[in-house]
């Protein structure tokens, strides 16, 4: 079967972000020309190599980082999540910030770049910026924690399941499907037989509402996901339908899709696309209030998740709406929606929008009638291609942290004030996803066409703020050229 996202291309007039022309797939190499005759382990995917890395997720206890890895050449059988080890990459790394010091095991200029074998132990300078050390990933992945997914996972979100677990909810676009897979605090699982990196099991992979095909399968694409710890569920959006799919995820339970809410936005007019993108969630004592943009509409749907008093399956509860009409040309009218996030204490939402780019900022506190305001309250000019975000306070005021596929930076936001760009970083070439951990005071960058991840200092008076102390893998070199220009991923 030929994943769906290998035979379209979404919203190409508006921002899809394609592979460099020797990422790309012919219909032959995907097996239409014929039968594969590769042994299963030559297309086993590496346990301990990035390719084509999407989402990134710390873990609630801040010890471990998960990338998704979207084999999105589909050189693999399937798509992996890896697991590294922090303290390693904050040891290495401040080795090298403070000291200048490789590794011990590591010798310098033993791991350039487009090698099609590398050291497992090599450590270099970066050639373009002697602040940065570049090492193998291999290094830093926790042995034998590697789990096997669906190709072209696209996010990931983490349930904090008590006690040093939690679950991850991962859509993967090219079944499509979205799959669960626990973390006991030392290696994943996502199969009935517990054997080590198993291709996750049908039990794991979500495909159908309530785990009956009978009853209906779920809509194409799943895309963004956010999920709850609290409420123990999770929100899944449809890049191509406009659809919503929630995801019960009881702890010690399996999850499973319990209510889909079809149809929520409506098609651009210009072209008939329909889709649902970013989603996000503001915490608040009395229930998670969930946020769903789109990406061709200019119009922000809220949701909350009713639970039944007789112990059935919660459900989507449609709550206000409101659009995006501060920012833009035509009335204000701004669409293409994709990362959403939340401060703290959930009184600023922070969105991201591609049509104009632009991050915008809302006043989401709650109103005396137990609605939040949702009300504009600033906004900065963006990168094109932006797609993910982090907002934090790393000790001296909140930035927000912005992905920036096309150009290969993080835009530095102040929200204060009414949003202005303080900065831009160079992380390398893609970068997709971006996850924080506070108590560590680093940022960790996806460079979906590098292979490697890029780790940010943002520790405040730090000499290497908001700086690149450490890129993890080297580049990989592409696969041969084909024929075909068909594009097999679009953002």
């Amino acid at each position: 079967m030929i994943p769906r996202a290998t035979l379209s291309r979404h919203r190409s007039s508006k921002g899809a972000v394609l592979l460099r022309a020797s990422h790309v797939v012919s219909l032959a190499a995907l097996g239409l020309a014929g039968a594969c005759t590769a042994s299963a382990t030559a297309v086993e995917p590496p346990q301990s190599q990035f390719f084509f890395p999407t989402a990134a997720a710390v873990s609630p206890d801040e010890s471990v980082l998960f990338v998704t890895n979207g084999n999105s050449e589909l050189r693999y059988d399937s798509g992996t999540i890896s697991v590294l080890n922090l303290d390693t990459i904050d040891q290495v790394a401040s080795n090298w910030s403070v000291d200048q010091q490789l590794p011990p095991d590591a010798v310098n200029n033993a791991c350039p770049p487009a090698q099609d074998s590398v050291p497992p132990n090599c450590c270099s300078i970066d050639p373009n910026n002697s602040l940065t050390l570049i090492c193998d990933e291999t290094r830093f992945m926790v042995d034998g924690t590697s789990a096997r997914i669906g190709n072209f996972a696209t996010d990931v979100s983490i349930q904090d399941t008590q006690n040093g677990t939690a679950r991850l909810i991962i859509p993967t676009r090219g079944d499509p499907s979205i799959t669960w897979v626990d973390w006991d605090g030392t290696s994943l699982s996502c199969n009935a037989d517990g054997k080590s990196f198993e291709l996750c099991d049908d039990d794991h992979r979500i495909a159908f509402l309530d785990n009956n095909q009978n009853i209906g399968v779920l809509p194409d694409e799943p895309f963004f996901v956010w999920a709850s710890s609290a409420g123990q569920f999770a929100v899944v959006s449809h890049f191509t339908s406009g659809d919503v799919t929630l995801i019960n995820s009881p702890i010690g339970g399996m999850a499973t899709a319990s209510d889909l809410s079809l149809g929520i936005f409506e098609p651009d007019i210009n072209t008939g696309i329909i889709g649902a993108a970013g989603v996000g969630g503001r915490p608040s004592p009395d229930g998670d209030v969930v946020y769903v943009g789109a990406s061709t509409e200019d119009r922000i749907q809220t949701f909350t998740v009713g639970r039944p008093v007789n112990g059935q399956s919660p459900f989507l509860l449609p709550g206000n709406y409101f659009f995006l009409d501060a920012v833009g040309g035509q009335a204000g009218d701004s669409e293409d929606t994709r990362g959403i996030t939340f401060s703290p204490d959930g009184n600023r939402m922070y969105l991201i929008n591609r049509d104009p780019p632009s991050l915008q900022i809302f006043d989401t506190s709650m109103k005396p009638t137990g609605f939040p305001a949702n009300t504009a309250i600033g906004a900065t000019d963006l990168c094109r291609e932006a797609n993910l975000l982090q907002a934090l306070d790393a000790g001296d005021g909140e930035r927000v942290y912005v992905t920036c596929f096309q150009d290969g930076v993080i835009d530095v936001i102040d929200p204060n004030g009414g949003g202005a760009l303080i900065d831009q970083i160079q992380v390398g070439s893609g970068p997709y996803a971006v996850a924080a951990s506070l108590s560590r005071k680093k940022l960790y960058v996806t460079n979906f066409l590098d292979d490697t991840l890029a780790v940010i200092d943002i520790a405040p008076g730090s000499p290497t703020r908001d700086r690149v102390v450490l890129r993890v893998g080297t580049v990989k070199p592409p696969v041969a050229p084909t024929t075909s220009s068909t594009p097999i991923f679009t953002f």
